[in-house]
């Protein structure tokens, strides 16, 4: 299949920018600024508009044709310090931070122990909980399963827990040594009940005392700059087709990180290598024949405001854009792409890294992915992609202090450039024609798929069944 969808030409093209993109460039040099010189990057924050103003001037050093694109922030949240007092049987100062949207203030009231939050749990416990904070038990997170794992069970710990009107939740940071780390919850932007992530061993600390029957009183005391909406910005690059420059694929990674570490692999790594292949391309004259759209999205941690955003812009455009690509799991070795549902990507991807075959052994699955800037493309109807990469250092540092600089797999960073360069160029120049699908083909999606908990569980559910997100037809 590969002869019928790339020519000769393109094949040389893809060869000379896959021995450039593994040669020596500045993607280490401008990850490292990024993280040790910017720092962690929450929208809205002064370093999230620093990294806009880096990736802007990266961009247009290398040649490229660049813009800021300007879109609304629903509400403004930067943390600035949360403390916390257990006393009763015991007492002390637990390691803990809000989660996001978390109001702040001062919240006091009795800890009561809700074992791993399952429903039989608050109804046994239904008077206790009422008006008190409920402690969460979890188990450590050591991949992306885990990681998905521990959104189910918070997305389902946040619905009863209003439900039998706790005042507040505290979850047990599912990475041990103290490690925190911030999560938006199934909410959103509206967030009814006060959350915190604990340290591991202060929870647990604090469940064998309640686990004696002694009893706990919990306060917390969180600081934060909060505000109405507010206008952030994407970074949109392109190198314009030769033959068919209405016709683009996009490519892009979120600028936007929290702040308790550097945003590292999650996601400085592949933002750099975004800013790396435009370089290479640009740099060996490499003129795809459809338009390559380099994007660095913003407001993505909070639920993808700065790709939704572009598919509202360009949203009378969608029919011509031929792909979106998202890179967003961290670091760790590229093993294939999620097809996001569609079957029929899956022996064009295979075609496609047949140039790159000796980079890693690949397998290409359908699955949909619902927690990053492919979705709203998705809801959309555009083929789209998002990379699977092993697991590496993503799990235990996501979101948390501990994803900075010196956790990134730079050797198959290097990788992982050269085989989204090759796979994106490839497709660029192919005769591939995959249809947007309509409303009815995305809702069919869905339901074949089951992601609609997934939907739910990331607040983005109810926008599309009132239509304010994806296809309208």
């Amino acid at each position: 299949m590969i002869s019928s969808i790339l020519g000769a030409q393109t094949n040389n093209d893809i060869s000379k920018l896959v021995a450039a993109m593994l040669a020596e460039t500045p993607l280490e040099e401008d990850l490292q600024e990024l993280c040790d010189e910017i720092g962690g990057r929450v929208t809205g924050s002064a370093a999230n508009e620093l990294s806009v103003e880096w990736g802007y001037q990266k961009f247009k050093k290398a040649g490229v044709k660049v813009r800021k694109q300007a879109f609304e922030m629903p509400v403004l949240w930067l943390p600035e310090a949360c403390k916390g007092r257990v006393s009763g049987a015991l007492d002390f100062a637990p390691v803990m931070v809000a989660k996001y949207q978390t109001a702040p203030g001062s919240y006091t009231a009795e800890l009561i122990d809700l074992g791993y939050g399952k429903e039989e749990d608050f109804v046994s416990l239904a008077v206790q909980v009422k008006d008190n904070f409920v402690l969460i038990e979890t188990d450590i997170c050591f991949d992306i399963a885990g990681l998905f794992a521990e959104y189910i069970q918070a997305a389902k710990v946040e619905a009863l827990a209003e439900k039998y009107g706790a005042k507040g939740i505290v979850f047990m940071s599912t990475r041990p040594n103290g490690l925190l780390y911030r999560f938006i919850t199934s909410k959103g932007t509206n967030v009814p009940l006060p959350q915190f992530v604990m340290a591991r061993e202060d929870a647990k600390r604090s469940l064998r005392s309640l686990r004696k029957g002694q009893r706990l009183s919990f306060v917390a005391k969180l600081k934060a700059t909060v505000g109405e909406a507010f206008t952030s910005e994407n970074v949109i690059a392109e190198i314009p087709g030769t033959e068919f420059p209405d016709e683009v694929i996009v490519i892009g990674a979120h600028l936007d990180s929290w702040a308790l570490g550097t945003g590292a692999n999650d996601n400085g790594c592949n933002v750099s290598m975004m800013i790396d292949i435009a370089r290479q391309m640009t740099q060996a004259n490499i003129k795809p024949k459809r338009t390559i759209r380099f994007a660095l999205w913003n407001g993505e941690e909070q639920g993808y405001f700065g790709s939704h955003a572009y598919t509202q812009e360009y949203e009378a455009d969608l029919d011509k854009h031929m792909m979106a690509l998202s890179v967003d799991i961290g670091s760790g070795p590229i093993i294939g792409f999620f097809t996001n549902g569609r079957e029929k990507l899956i022996p064009i991807m295979d075609s496609l890294l047949q140039p790159v075959d000796t980079l890693s052994n690949f397998l290409n699955i359908i699955n949909p992915i619902v927690g990053t800037d492919n979705f709203d493309f998705m809801m959309q109807g555009v083929p789209n992609l998002v990379a699977n990469h092993k697991p590496a250092l993503y799990g235990p540092n996501y979101h948390a202090a501990s994803d900075t600089y010196d956790k990134v797999d730079l050797v198959s960073l290097k990788k992982n450039s050269a085989i989204i360069a090759a796979m994106v160029l490839g497709y660029a120049n192919s005769d591939i024609d995959l249809k947007r699908h309509n409303r009815a083909e995305v809702q069919q999606m869905i339901e074949t798929q089951n992601i609609e908990f997934s939907m739910r569980m990331f607040n983005v559910w109810d926008s599309w069944v009132n239509k304010t997100r994806g296809i309208k037809k």
